[in-house]
């Protein structure tokens, strides 16, 4: 029998299985302006529950970024914060100019995941600033990455039940709001 009728008696397709390995997706926790010139950073139970997905991050050995607005004018991240993450090596820091940090947060998950997937949780303040214009450049940079924003994390100087909750955050395609301990 010659080469090509062999190749076409099995249809001209291999009949060794493909292994095809998963590769498992870290979420990145990202962490907006908790600095202490931002009134909505200082409430306590906002820290509280930044501290709870910070801890969260951590026993995983998940990665963590803390998006810092001028550092120089807002102060840096809440030493509360530092002093949790001291030592930790999957932590970057990195600055932003302006209220959308999505291009630092995407050069930053690079870094951190080696290039791979990732999905993202994302808290801080402000809600209906820093935080929402954040997550709206990530999901319209990343529009296939997996976003999620646990309100109970998040503040802003109009209170924690402001209408980004269910209209501006809602509205994106690839974000998931966990609203008040409820998860999503």
């Amino acid at each position: 029998m010659n080469k090509e009728m062999h190749h076409a008696e099995q249809g001209g397709l291999s009949q060794t299985p493909v292994i095809v390995k998963a590769q498992a997706v870290e979420t990145i926790l990202v962490v907006i302006d908790m600095q202490p010139g931002y009134p909505a950073a200082l409430d306590a139970v906002t820290q509280w529950f930044v501290k709870q997905e910070i801890q969260k991050q951590m026993e995983q050995n998940l990665p963590v970024i803390l998006v810092e607005f001028d550092a120089h004018e807002m102060g840096e991240t809440l030493q509360p914060l530092r002093d949790l993450l001291a030592g930790y090596k999957r932590l970057k820091v990195v600055s932003k100019r302006q209220n959308d940090g999505s291009k630092e947060v995407i050069a930053a998950c690079r870094i951190l995941s080696g290039n791979n997937s990732f999905s993202l949780r994302v808290c801080g303040v402000n809600s209906d600033a820093c935080v929402l214009e954040t997550v709206q450049g990530l999901s319209e940079k990343l529009p296939l990455t997996s976003i999620v924003v646990p309100q109970d994390a998040c503040n802003c100087l109009t209170g924690k039940d402001n209408d980004v909750w269910v209209e501006d955050f809602p509205a994106l395609p690839n974000v998931v709001v966990e609203l008040h301990a409820r998860g999503s």
